[in-house]
């Protein structure tokens, strides 16, 4: 911060928010590397997603596979991708809090 002012400058703040972007850049491209899995039916069906909320690929086991059961087997694979999208989100909502809460910008008085 520039001396005897409270207030960071532009420039302190234009610097502030470029590590910032390049932080978020950086957890993004760590997030689509994270993997999270989600299951269902004790395990017979499990989706499995990356941080960035992108599902990757779904498991079935084969005794879930029944053609007379479809209705269930297709809840059972809703269940399981909704559990990792939310787990994803939730690991991408962590890591990004991360970035956020070390940038401490402190704008009062400039809006």
């Amino acid at each position: 911060m520039s001396e005897g002012n409270q207030t960071p400058s532009f420039q302190e703040l234009l610097q502030t928010a470029q590590r910032m972007q390049q932080e978020i850049g950086k957890v993004q491209a760590e997030l689509a590397q994270r993997r999270v899995e989600g299951s269902a039916g004790g395990g017979m069906v499990v989706a499995v997603a990356n941080g960035r909320q992108q599902l990757l690929a779904v498991k079935i086991e084969r005794e879930v596979v029944d053609p007379n059961e479809i209705p269930m087997l297709q809840d059972l694979v809703v269940a399981a991708v909704n559990q990792a999208l939310a787990k994803a989100a939730e690991v991408a909502q962590q890591e990004m809090s991360k970035v956020t809460g070390q940038m401490n910008l402190k704008i009062t008085g400039l809006l």
